[in-house]
């Protein structure tokens, strides 16, 4: 069997990215973005999107919502036209990532010309701007929440892989500051830590422990960022037993002290 390509249009350094919709008709081949998420907002258009094991009519105007580790391609019958956004988590408040573990893949939109006004403006914004974390974060804040608003309450249909990632990725975001022991979600979930491990590898492309970790390293590169809470502290809150030990975990993830990362995070605000 095939292995399924893992494929990066953004770089490891940029936390957003914005582009237009490539107008173009050719079908791509399946293939899966592991460590960021992926909006593309469509006005124009026809054909599949297929996400998963699930195809979806493009019926403009619509958006679609690929997760981290999905599998998905496209064969447009009509030239597509829109935005496509890509972004990590590092740049989201704690109910947007809430909001994102309910949102379906497809979300149709109907008539809203004010949400591809608010998505030009964020364009033009980007090609002007450069990088402006604080200024993305908020214009994804208000995507979410109107996304949300769009999807109402329509979910699409889990498969036990997916709904156990998202039950496991939801639980880690609520209770990583208590519990970074795999066992408490192993039993949360009432799994095992081989099937855990291997449901995270197929939707992320990382372990289970991984995935705990990623979201304790975004807790701190926040509290870096946006706090001038000391590091000593900031260790403290995380849990760390003393400040050394938050330093070595922090440097092996990103190769920087705490202190270098908040330098360079002020110097781009």
């Amino acid at each position: 069997m095939k292995e399924i390509p893992v494929k990066s249009k953004i770089t490891t350094e940029d936390l957003f990215k914005i582009s237009m919709m490539k107008t173009v008709i050719k079908p791509t081949s399946p293939h899966r973005h592991a460590d960021y998420h992926e909006f593309i907002f469509l006005h124009a258009g026809s054909g599949f999107h297929d996400i998963d094991d699930m195809s979806f009519e493009v019926v403009p105007s619509a958006a679609f919502y690929i997760r981290p580790g999905q599998t998905h391609c496209w064969n447009f019958s009509a030239l597509p036209k829109g935005y496509v956004l890509l972004f990590r988590e590092d740049l989201l408040l704690k109910e947007d990532i809430d909001i994102l573990f309910g949102l379906p893949s497809h979300i149709p939109l109907g008539d809203q010309p004010s949400l591809f006004r608010l998505l030009s403006d964020l364009y033009e914004e980007y090609k002007v701007t450069g990088p402006a974390n604080a200024l993305y974060s908020a214009y994804l804040h208000l995507l979410i929440t109107k996304l949300k608003t769009f999807a109402g309450v329509k979910k699409d249909v889990l498969t036990f892989s997916d709904g156990l990632f998202q039950q496991y990725k939801r639980l880690v975001n609520d209770n990583f500051l208590d519990s970074r022991q795999l066992k408490f979600y192993i039993a949360k979930l009432n799994t095992t830590t081989g099937t855990l491990n291997e449901i995270c590898k197929k939707s992320a492309g990382k372990t289970a422990s991984a995935i705990i970790n990623e979201r304790v390293l975004l807790e701190a590169k926040m509290l870096l960022s946006a706090t001038v809470k000391p590091v000593k502290e900031i260790a403290a809150l995380l849990k760390f037993s003393d400040t050394p030990h938050f330093a070595k975990f922090f440097k092996l993830y990103t190769n920087l002290t705490p202190g270098k990362y908040r330098e360079l995070a002020l110097l781009k605000k």
